[in-house]
């Protein structure tokens, strides 16, 4: 099968694919009622390449650490994973000075850390002095997102992590719920920045409990481990919410497990273990269409496949379960699965 054909093939059944599976996504979970026939519940199961190396914000730098971090954390600000659009986060709203380099956020009142033990087993609310501290954490001479974030954008982030002053004096806390970032230069980038896992807000309690190793976020989802690696189960005390007013996220947990390569992957998909694979390029793609080709469906699929984003510059596909609902597009490693419903 030539590559032009193979190409032209796959766009005629792109939105059609689909497999057999011998397992679907049960619910173990405490059932809860949803607005507008929303589904809500169930697991799902994600595969990555390779264990995450940090939960902590500063220091995520690779991939895998942050597409865990950005379900287990929360910032400023976030990206809308279909259009890539900033999007509010822990901020409700920005304002910017006509210069470009002075930014005020305004912080959603209500909005808490994750439930612990380090809040006496509760949470706690969100303010800015929370967020200067992070950002200190950001710019501490171990911090090895530095680089990427806060590095000759904001006024004396340099010096404060080089250790020439104690002070970082481009953030500045207004009161509880506003505070002032001041850039050396008009940034663009700057408000993506803010809106990457690295940039999150982390508690200072919770850092003292836990020796600067915590794992307490504010993000859609909770830390927790079972047999079968990596869980994180839904937080429900997550401050977004659908247009009827069901709380997200959807689904009640979130599983990753460390499959190393698209081929391990692929095999673990139809064996049931995951639900979602991708980043399939062109060649594996074929070759998953030219064995499967009897068995695709329309009516009632049972995996199905699309394509995904193309932004990068290469066309990649994903599969899944067709029990899955809402699923995204994958930007370089940015899915939100908040958004992820599990037909029950």
């Amino acid at each position: 099968m030539t590559q032009r054909y193979t190409r032209a093939f796959l766009l005629i059944f792109l939105s059609t694919v689909t497999f057999y599976s011998c397992e679907r996504v049960e619910n173990t979970q405490t059932h809860r009622i949803a607005k507008g026939n929303a589904e809500v519940g169930g697991l799902l199961k994600v595969a990555v390449p390779q264990n995450p190396k940090t939960f902590i914000p500063s220091q995520i730098t690779d991939a895998v650490s942050s597409e865990i971090g950005l379900h287990l954390h929360c910032g400023l600000l976030r990206l809308d994973d279909q259009s890539l659009e900033v999007l509010p986060g822990l901020a409700e709203s920005w304002s910017v000075d006509d210069a470009g380099t002075s930014y005020v956020f305004a912080l959603r009142k209500g909005a808490t850390f994750h439930r612990d033990a380090c809040f006496g087993n509760s949470s706690r609310e969100i303010t800015a002095k929370d967020f200067a501290y992070s950002f200190g954490r950001l710019c501490a001479s171990d911090a090895a997102a530095f680089e990427s974030t806060f590095s000759n954008r904001v006024v004396g982030a340099d010096a404060f992590h080089s250790g020439e002053s104690q002070e970082l004096t481009g953030v500045t806390v207004i009161d509880d719920y506003k505070l002032k970032i001041q850039l050396l230069k008009p940034d663009k980038s700057f408000l993506f920045v803010l809106a990457q896992p690295s940039t999150a807000v982390v508690s200072e309690k919770a850092d003292l409990k836990y020796a600067g190793e915590s794992k307490v976020g504010a993000g859609p989802f909770k830390y927790n481990l079972d047999e079968n690696g990596l869980l994180l189960e839904r937080n429900p005390d997550y401050f977004l919410s659908d247009a009827f007013g069901n709380r997200l996220p959807y689904i009640d947990s979130l599983s990753f497990k460390t499959i190393s390569t698209k081929e391990e992957q692929l095999a673990a998909f139809f064996d049931g273990e995951i639900d979602v694979v991708s980043g399939l390029y062109l060649d594996p793609v074929k070759e998953i269409l030219e064995q499967h080709v009897a068995e695709f469906s329309g009516k009632h699929p049972k995996f199905v496949m699309q394509r995904e984003s193309e932004s990068v510059g290469y066309e990649s596909y994903c599969i899944y379960d067709a029990v899955v609902k809402d699923l995204g597009n994958n930007f370089m490693g940015y899915r939100d699965f908040s958004h992820v419903q599990i037909e029950q």
